[in-house]
């Protein structure tokens, strides 16, 4: 799929990884819509892409619901045409041990935050990209906030991991694939004086694994794990 020529519909774009990912697809000449539910951060990406000459609009939630998220999908159609991309950010909370006190609290409410609209996004998306006869791509992306020095848990890349391979072996028919791209998990001290640094390198290589599923037309029901080289 070539970049230059693909409406790509970016969830979570206020998030900074959200951020690096749009700036890159921006400045490699792609239409990039903008979503997020803070008008503030959302704004600050929506400037940076247009800095670098990127092609780009901002799209406010107002709300994670999947009526919601239907039309701010057919708001992008409208605006851009024909949407090409989806990048799926996974915003839920790490899942909790079993053994850890609230467990079941945590659980549910990492489902409710977050796992509900990750899935929300996929089906709304893919069911977008059928209807139009669309070989679409789905990314399923996760990584740090890059503001805190938590890692993802090896619980949430399983469950993101089993997602992107149901869901590409569900929409092969339609010709849509799906991948994913999440951070292989390490440990550091959060005092680290080269955890900014090492965050940095991790992000750069977040983003040009998602370049790398785009440009990879084979790349299917699989995840790549970035990892600083």
């Amino acid at each position: 799929m070539d970049i230059a020529n693909s409406v790509i519909l970016i969830t979570a774009a206020g998030n900074p990884m959200g951020k690096a990912i749009s700036m890159h697809f921006a400045s490699l000449g792609a239409q990039l819509a903008l979503l997020d539910t803070n008008p503030s951060t959302l704004k600050q990406t929506y400037e940076a892409c247009l800095a670098i000459g990127g092609s780009c609009e901002q799209f406010l939630l107002i709300s994670k619901d999947e009526n919601t998220i239907m039309h701010a999908i057919n708001d992008v159609h409208n605006h851009f045409g024909a949407i090409d991309i989806l990048v799926n950010y996974w915003l839920g909370e790490d899942l909790p041990s079993l053994f850890s006190d609230g467990s079941v609290d945590k659980f549910c409410r990492s489902m409710t935050k977050g796992a509900t609209t990750f899935f929300i996004f996929g089906k709304q998306a893919a069911n977008y990209m059928r209807k139009n006869n669309s070989k679409g791509l789905i990314i399923n992306l996760a990584a740090h906030q890059f503001n805190t020095q938590s890692t993802i848990t090896s619980g949430s890349k399983a469950m993101i991991s089993g997602l992107t391979q149901s869901w590409a072996s569900e929409l092969a028919e339609f010709n849509i694939r799906v991948g994913g791209v999440v951070p292989m998990c390490f440990s550091h001290e959060a005092n680290n004086p080269q955890g900014n640094l090492l965050n940095q390198h991790l992000q750069y290589e977040i983003v040009r694994s998602a370049e790398y599923i785009v440009s990879n037309d084979y790349f299917n029901g699989r995840m790549i794990e970035a990892e600083v080289g």
